[in-house]
């Protein structure tokens, strides 16, 4: 039986090698201007310069772990997704529909988190043509690239189907 906490359905979308190479890029940049930094200065610049560099450093490297894919995850309680600390979680009263249909780039301009006009937003992933849009009460549609849209909206339509409260899988 499948406890609450346990996932239904879960998704990681990479991006594509050419954008998490272009992201990647940032950390040996960082450690070249250390070594440039740890050479030319002396004293107090030298410190300044090495602690913000690695910083720097620690902070690229996080930003390249958490945008290497886009997860998304459908559990009992809840629809998650983002990248990271960049995402949402909506429950499932919350949720009104869900239905697969093609990204429009020139709809939300580009790829990405994107924000549109009329409550629309987008977590897009380049090269991933299809998705589910998730329409919730607050009015908000949200467009979640998938490489498997028929299976994520299945798993959601499975769950706004659900009436609160109800576990499916136990005995009645």
């Amino acid at each position: 039986m499948t406890s609450a906490i346990d996932p239904i359905y879960t998704e990681s979308v990479p991006n594509p090698w050419w954008l998490q190479a272009t992201i990647w890029l940032g950390p040996p940049a960082t450690l070249l201007a250390l070594a440039s930094v740890w050479r030319e200065e002396s004293g107090i610049a030298r410190v300044i310069g090495v602690v913000l560099l690695l910083a720097l450093g620690a902070g690229l490297v996080a930003i390249g772990l958490w945008l290497t894919a886009l997860k998304i995850e459908v559990t009992r309680e809840a629809l998650r997704y983002g990248w990271g600390p960049l995402g949402a979680t909506r429950c499932w009263p919350d949720v009104l529909d869900a239905e697969v249909e093609p990204y429009r780039w020139a709809t939300y301009g580009g790829w990405g988190l994107r924000l549109a006009t009329g409550k629309r937003r987008a977590y897009s992933v380049p090269g991933v043509r299809f998705g589910v849009m998730v329409r919730t009460r607050d009015g908000k549609r949200t467009h979640l690239a998938s490489r498997q849209p028929e299976a994520l909206c299945a798993a959601i339509r499975s769950m706004v189907a659900t009436p609160p409260g109800n576990v499916r899988g136990g005995d009645e």
